[in-house]
C-alpha cells in the first residue's frame, strides 16, 4: 500500500468526491480523514494518474518548481 498524504479532506463528502473519481480504477483506495491521506495499491504509472487527479480536485497541493512560483504569485 501506497501513502499518499492530502489536503483538505475533511469530511465524509470529500471522502465520496475522492471515491467517486477513483475507487472504480483502484478498489483498494481508502481515505482517512483523520490523517488527511490515501492509502492505494498501485504501480507508479497508477500512482502518477491518482495524484494527478487528487490535485485536479484540490486535495493535493501542486509540485514541483512551477507550482512555488504560481504560490508565490498568488499570495
Amino acid at each position: 500500500m501506497q501513502k499518499i498524504q492530502c489536503q483538505n479532506i475533511k469530511c465524509e463528502g470529500c471522502v465520496k468526491k475522492i471515491n467517486n473519481a477513483l475507487l472504480a480504477q483502484y478498489p483498494s483506495l481508502r481515505v482517512d480523514i483523520a490523517t488527511q491521506s490515501v492509502e492505494v495499491e498501485a504501480n507508479a504509472d497508477g500512482l502518477s494518474a491518482i495524484k494527478a487527479k487528487l490535485q485536479e480536485l484540490g486535495f493535493l497541493a501542486p509540485s514541483g518548481v512551477f507550482s512555488k512560483f504560481k504560490g508565490f504569485f498568488s499570495k
